[in-house]
């Protein structure tokens, strides 16, 4: 199943063998581009996000908490509005 948006974003459900639970996959225009997992609970998801910048000495993607990121994108988006 697939959620398609205005944005060029998709939401596509997965069984990724690497998680217990169910994930979704989040697309920009066919470009993968992050993954959230809920392994360890609702309240605890996490997310994939994939870059092909990141630098490979360190990981081809980085992994935090679901709940930090949309933390952190609150708080700059509110930053940004108030600058």
């Amino acid at each position: 199943m697939a959620i398609n948006l205005d944005s060029g974003f998709e939401i596509l459900y997965l069984s990724d063998l690497k998680y217990n639970e169910m994930t979704v996959e989040i697309q920009y225009k066919g470009q993968q581009v992050a993954q959230i997992n809920k392994d360890k609970g609702f309240e605890k998801m996490e997310i994939d996000i994939y870059s092909e910048y990141v630098n490979l000495d360190f990981l081809s993607e980085l992994k935090f908490p679901l709940s930090d990121f949309l933390e952190a994108i609150n708080i700059a988006s509110t930053a940004l509005r108030d600058a």
